[in-house]
């Protein structure tokens, strides 16, 4: 029997195309788990479609010359019955899918049952007018090869993903159906199919509604699969779009070096970056498990809760917040306080905390530095205006002293000279303070100023003294500095140390060289500093100590900074004090140099 190659060509590209569809549309709800059925349907309704037009096409491009009559209603019911075993083995594969299973029997089994089906009610509704006689052992083949690709077919859809996979799954069932149709119709008819370009196509055989029914399903599946395609490249971008926004948000949100976090309606942490962890000292995991306020002051409880009540009421917020670091310490925070809506519904507040500690020491070491300056012209200028006349009354007392001096007037002369010395002592003190005019450099042996400086110390007071500590190297540890001032520097610490250990007590010093520091700590276990105390410390004019100007550790200040170096006092009441001095192993800082060479 003659078949009309051109329509013979044109349902294996038919059923090729809609399984592919078909495939590629059941797939995407396989994939998509929040996907709705609907595409499960649709790709169901196209590969039903699929094995129906090939029927049909493969039916019509047969050369009879007994033309067909077909029964509507019995086509459409191939149709319905191709689509539902297309869905129930659709089903079945991606049930299987899911539950791990990969039995692939049973889905293939549905496909070629259906298959079988649409073939065999399509020949029902074709009322031939020729006889037909049936071969078993061809039957037998035209269902195995059915069997044997479906199967193929659906393990191709197993493999992992690649770009081929559909495309060879689709060659593999539409093998399947064609081969199926036409070895069955060698079963019916009892002949070798033959297939030529040029017989002419039999317009008798032509049904036109079922024909405009295949065109039609046809135009209408491609419309929507490409339509499906262009919503999917939409979609497709906007995934795109809405991951590059994920990135730069999680970047700026986990490489923000300013603390960002996400506080929920029920004040625990939702979210927080690194930079969150460093400043509160605990993990996102702890965090998670505390609410914020568990890091608060009793004290500002009740204000940060009000501005977390405005904050969820939509307004943004900026207020100063003090945080208990895990270590106990106090870290006071800059807080800004955004609403995070969703759906214009505020589900949660972002906050950006930023650390003042830094911000806060430059601050007060700016105004130290301000008050230093002003304390250093303001002695400069008292200590000119005041020695001249002060040298002219002590010259002048010595002179009256040891010429008319009586008992009675001897002591009084002598209070006289020994409060004048009090006052040029204080001005010396100033002195220091003053820029000075210039500073003299030399490599000097810091265990040598610092032996130097406890000895003019015990000689300076009674036998009474604690008991000192010395941990030195060695070894000569050689520093470029001034020595008179490096001396004063020790002394007036451990002066300090002195007044302030009992004299059963100890006094530690220390003196530790690094590659690129030298670090001398002076430690007592004296009564130590009260808190409210402590950062009063080295202001000007500011003692505890009654005749004393105050200025002490002011020029202690002065001295380390004069050769680069910073000082670190840390006390607890009752607990001591240690003082921390370290600079920088033979360098000297801009500043330092600058004093070196030039005369103010």
């Amino acid at each position: 029997m003659d078949h009309n190659l051109y329509i013979v060509v044109l349902s294996l590209f038919v059923c090729f195309l809609f399984s592919l569809i078909s495939i590629e549309w059941a797939q995407r709800n396989s994939g998509e788990h929040k996907t709705p059925q609907r595409f499960l349907i649709i790709g169901s309704v196209t590969m039903g479609l699929a094995l129906w037009a090939t029927h049909y096409m493969g039916m019509l491009s047969i050369q009879s010359p007994v033309p067909f009559v077909y029964d509507l209603l019995t086509m459409i019911s191939a149709f319905v019955v191709g689509v539902v075993f297309s869905y129930v083995s659709f089903y079945l594969f991606q049930y299987n899918l899911q539950k791990q299973q990969k039995k692939l029997l049973t889905p293939v089994i549905t496909f070629v049952f259906g298959i079988i089906s649409v073939h065999t009610i399509g020949i029902l509704s074709m009322h031939i007018h020729m006889p037909l006689q049936t071969d078993p052992v061809l039957i037998f083949l035209s269902v195995g090869t059915a069997f044997l690709f479906s199967w193929i077919g659906f393990q191709i859809l197993l493999l992992n993903p690649f770009k081929l996979r559909m495309t060879l799954a689709s060659l593999s069932f539409t093998s399947g159906v064609s081969l199926m149709h036409y070895i069955g119709e060698m079963a019916l008819v009892g002949s070798t199919p033959t297939f030529n370009w040029h017989n002419e196509f039999p317009l008798t055989n032509i049904n036109i509604l079922t024909t405009l029914l295949v065109l039609g399903a046809t135009t209408i599946v491609l419309i929507l699969y490409i339509l499906e395609q262009l919503d999917q490249k939409k979609i497709v971008q906007q995934r795109i779009d809405l991951l590059e926004s994920e990135h730069r948000y999680n970047s700026l949100f986990d490489l923000n070096p300013e603390g960002v976090f996400v506080i929920g309606p029920d004040r625990n942490f939702i979210k927080a970056n690194h930079s969150i962890e460093t400043i509160t000292g605990y993990s996102f995991e702890e965090l998670q498990k505390m609410p914020y306020t568990s890091l608060l002051k009793e004290t500002d409880v009740e204000i940060s809760l009000a501005f977390l009540k405005r904050v969820m009421q939509g307004e943004t917020v900026k207020h100063p917040l003090t945080i208990y670091h895990k270590d106990g310490h106090e870290v006071e925070l800059e807080i800004t306080s955004i609403p995070y809506s969703i759906k214009n519904t505020i589900t949660a507040v972002i906050g950006i905390a930023k650390d003042m500690t830094a911000i806060n020491e430059a601050q007060n070491f700016k105004q130290r530095a301000q008050t230093l300056s002003y304390v250093g012209e303001l002695a400069a200028g008292l200590a000119h205006e005041i020695r001249n006349p002060l040298t002219s009354i002590k010259g002048f007392a010595q002179l009256f002293k040891s010429h008319y001096a009586s008992n009675e007037k001897d002591h009084f002369l002598g209070i006289m000279l020994r409060e004048t010395e009090r006052i040029n002592f204080i001005i010396s003190q100033l002195m220091i303070l003053a820029k000075p005019h210039m500073i003299i450099k030399h490599e000097h042996n810091l265990i040598d100023v610092i032996n130097c400086s406890i000895k003019y110390l015990k000689d300076d007071i009674d036998s009474r003294t604690p008991t000192f500590n010395l941990d030195l190297p060695g070894k000569p540890v050689y520093f470029k500095c001034e020595g008179n001032l490096m001396t004063q520097l020790f002394l007036n610490v451990l002066k300090n140390a002195v007044e302030a250990t009992p004299s059963w007590g100890t006094i530690s010093v220390s003196l530790q060289q690094g590659d690129s520091a030298l670090q001398i700590i002076i430690k007592d276990d004296g009564h130590g500093i009260p808190d409210h105390i402590l950062p009063l410390i080295g202001q000007p004019f500011y003692t505890t100590k009654e005749g004393n100007p105050g200025l002490g550790l002011l020029i202690c200040y002065q001295i380390v900074e004069y050769h680069g170096g910073k000082m670190n006092i840390v006390s607890k009441e009752g607990c001591g004090t240690t003082v921390s001095i370290e600079f920088p192993a033979n360098v000297a800082n801009k500043e330092a140099e600058l004093l070196e060479t030039s005369l103010v």
